[in-house]
């Protein structure tokens, strides 16, 4: 119970605390491409995070079992790594406060419980303020795969499109489907229905450039998408179209749309605005 109040700072420190009903998203600096890929595949400044992370735990854990040796250890490496990243990222130099990390050891070192939940506190805030202002920026920018580079071959047009262009062809196939078919003009809703379906299906050739795991690739374009997909084909192919079953099969193929997106259009949105 004497150290209780530390369990509940570091909740606060190693979280983001977001109090307003806004969040603005600032450009992480180009200084910081150099410990994420493609520049390097060790993760440094990430790395340091969970370091960190891990030796404000080591510090809590032993002040609760009275093991202040250990805490000390735990102290000087939080030191260690907070010092070297404070010097790995010029323009967040003043997030920093090194002071603070020296403080929090001789605080530990002191065995004053008192004076390690003040020191813990303040330099713990200066984590969360960086973490607040530049973390979900980074997360979005370094942790999801960018789609820059890939391309994906239109089986309609027959041409190599980026990822971007390509979504808004398969988009305007299946909004003309809609359409058509609310107007009734079966042929034109044909024409673009069995557009659409061509061009679903070879989102999985833009998939697998990624997810080689064909688990993963499975579980948003597998056999349910596969299946609505052919049933789609069949209906448009007799002929006259079933409105109704035809706007059913979308919402299952719009399902797995949902799941994409939701893992990757948000990120690719941030990176575009960055210029990234």
């Amino acid at each position: 119970m004497k150290f209780k109040r530390v369990a509940v700072l570091l909740l606060f420190i190693t979280g983001v605390s977001l109090s307003t009903d806004r969040i603005v998203l600032k450009k992480p600096p180009r200084s910081l491409d150099r410990y994420y890929p493609p520049v390097s595949k060790k993760f440094e400044f990430l790395s340091n995070m969970h370091t960190m992370s891990t030796a404000f735990t080591g510090i809590r854990l032993n002040v609760n079992d009275g093991n202040w040796e250990k805490a000390l250890f735990w102290a000087k490496e939080l030191k260690k790594t907070y010092l070297k990243t404070s010097r790995m990222v010029p323009e967040w130099k003043d997030y920093f406060k090194p002071s603070l990390a020296e403080n929090l050891v001789k605080a530990v070192g002191s065995r004053n419980v008192d004076r390690v939940i003040d020191a813990t506190k303040k330099l713990g805030k200066t984590c969360a303020k960086c973490h607040q202002d530049n973390q979900m920026a980074v997360k979005l920018l370094y942790h999801f795969p960018s789609f820059e580079k890939v391309s994906i071959e239109d089986p309609v047009e027959f041409m190599e499109l980026k990822t971007g262009d390509y979504m808004k062809k398969l988009a305007d196939s299946l909004k003309a489907l809609k359409v058509y078919l609310i107007q009734g003009e079966s042929e034109k809703a044909q024409e673009s229905g069995l557009n659409f379906v061509e061009r679903a299906r070879q989102l999985r050739s833009m998939c697998s450039k990624c997810h080689t795991n064909k688990l993963s690739e499975e579980v948003i374009v597998g056999k349910d998408f596969e299946k609505s997909l052919s049933r789609m084909e069949e209906l448009l192919s007799a002929g006259k179209p079933k409105k109704d079953e035809v706007f059913k099969l979308l919402n299952s193929v719009g399902m797995s749309c949902a799941k994409c997106h939701n893992v990757h259009l948000v990120p690719a949105v941030v990176r575009e605005a960055f210029g990234k």
